[in-house]
């Protein structure tokens, strides 16, 4: 008797032919899926003498997707490392970009210009030349993730066409 392997995985009812597709790829043969939905519930928190208090618990409704992979079919642990290595790969991150005008800011300014406005001038050109040298080194971060992020994706889908093409 071959040995498999089973997975079970929830999705939203939107995302269920996407992940069969995706996990297909690796080698998962889909075998069904159970579609789980509940009410809304109400749990009694408290009373006093006008009111009782109630939580409201929101439902659930999602998909929880069963799959089947046998240990014997023909590159099995190359599928495997694959799909290992796929699901290892961490999309590259963008930190804010700077903002001209923030509110502790134009706090700052507004004062400055209140109490003595030479002051409110100087911040005001302190923080312009602030803004500047972060745009700059913001947009070399951009174009930094951009790069990250094109690789990112071609290494992802070198993954996926090398795992759909031993299936």
């Amino acid at each position: 008797m071959a040995m498999k392997d089973t997975k079970s995985i929830p999705v939203t009812p939107g995302e269920q032919d996407e992940t069969i597709t995706l996990f297909s790829s690796f080698g998962w043969e889909y075998k069904n899926a159970t579609e789980v939905a509940t009410n809304d519930s109400q749990i009694l928190t408290g009373r006093d003498e006008e009111y009782e208090h109630y939580k409201i618990i929101p439902g659930q409704h999602y998909i929880r997707l069963f799959f089947e992979r046998d240990r014997s079919r023909q590159n099995y642990e190359e599928l495997k490392k694959l799909e290992e290595e796929y699901f290892a790969l961490k999309e590259p991150s963008l930190w804010e970009k700077p903002q001209l005008i923030t509110k502790l800011w134009l706090i700052l300014i507004g004062v400055g210009l209140l109490l003595y406005v030479l002051p409110g001038i100087i911040l005001l050109v302190i923080h312009i030349v602030k803004y500047v040298k972060d745009t700059k080194l913001w947009n070399s971060s951009y174009e930094r993730y951009q790069t990250e992020m094109t690789s990112f994706n071609t290494r992802q889908k070198e993954i996926l066409d090398k795992a759909q093409a031993l299936v």
